[in-house]
């Protein structure tokens, strides 16, 4: 349930809110839904791509890193928290 909440609540602000609350709000969801910083990069990349802007997908690029960060923390946590 929650997870769910947060993928709907994230793809949500990036439409309603400035990039710096998405940003935020990913961040700190992408240890529930590991995934999520990727999805929300893609559905921004396809809602605000402009053709003069550059060819780089900026959000995807930045969700590909903070997704790659959010399963190296998981995957240091889950061993110390299961053995401690």
């Amino acid at each position: 349930m929650i997870r769910g909440t947060l993928t709907v609540a994230t793809l949500a602000s990036v439409i309603l809110f400035p990039w710096p609350v998405t940003a935020l709000l990913v961040v700190s969801s992408s240890l529930a839904v590991p995934l999520l910083p990727v999805v929300a990069g893609i559905f921004s990349d396809t809602l605000y791509y402009t053709h003069a802007a550059g060819m780089l997908p900026l959000g995807t690029i930045a969700g590909a890193a903070v997704t790659l960060a959010a399963y190296l923390v998981r995957n240091r946590l889950k061993p110390s928290i299961i053995e401690g």
